[in-house]
């Protein structure tokens, strides 16, 4: 995907600022493609530069003690990440990944410093960012205080349909193309396991599982077992 103005446009940081405006700061970015498994950032690199993905799909991800990996959240098209690190020069414990074949945008803390001081629209939208990775860490935390597979799982695709669902005639459906290994990875349980609980929400009508694609025909069934 050819890297413009207009593409910063449709990412949200920036997506209320005017044409000049989004000429002067796309003249600060820099592109760099990787390879389906490549590491595009590590925690020792945090802090240097704001990433936005022009087109692909990146992990982001960390180890844990156990040696088991955890990831912490996807990045698609348009979204960007390394926003935080830069604000308080501090790194963060995690490494992203390429989960595709990807194309990079990024901007280094000096260049980034200057657009947050000459476009207060930049700030507001970064603020309301930072909220949002907020409550998806909480989210993150709701989902592991849960002992059981099948009350992880079924949170983990709740907060999905909320962040990442579309409306569809047949209920929401999730636009991530998740793995059964990939939910598992982010629940902090086995595959085999997910794909146990995934059967098992298949068989109960409450999720299609698609070719690239979950389908849940009703959000609210997912916590029906928490309200009774």
């Amino acid at each position: 995907m050819a890297f413009t103005s207009d593409f910063l446009r449709t990412v949200s940081l920036f997506s209320n600022l005017g044409d000049a405006e989004l000429k002067e700061i796309f003249k600060v970015f820099k592109e760099q493609e990787f390879k389906k498994g490549d590491i595009i950032l590590m925690e020792e690199d945090t802090g240097k530069s704001m990433y936005i993905v022009l087109d692909g799909r990146v992990k982001v991800s960390r180890l844990l003690p156990s040696g088991k990996e955890m990831i912490l959240a996807f990045h698609e098209t348009g979204d960007y990440f390394g926003e935080m690190a830069l604000i308080d020069g501090g790194t963060t414990p995690a490494t992203v990944t390429s989960m595709a074949h990807t194309c990079i945008a990024f901007v280094g803390r000096r260049d980034f410093t200057n657009v947050l001081l000459a476009n207060p629209k930049v700030n507001f939208a970064l603020l309301t960012m930072l909220c949002t990775r907020c409550r998806d860490a909480w989210t993150q935390i709701e989902v592991l205080t849960f002992n059981n597979a099948d009350a992880r799982i079924r949170t983990a695709l709740f907060h999905l349909c909320q962040r990442k669902g579309e409306k569809i005639s047949e209920g929401v459906r999730i636009s991530l193309h998740l793995t059964h290994k990939e939910i598992a990875d982010m629940t902090g349980i086995s595959r085999e396991t997910a794909t146990r609980v995934l059967n098992n929400l298949q068989h109960q009508n409450v999720l299609t599982v698609e070719t690239k694609h979950y389908i849940v025909h009703d959000p609210d069934m997912l916590m029906t077992p928490f309200m009774a």
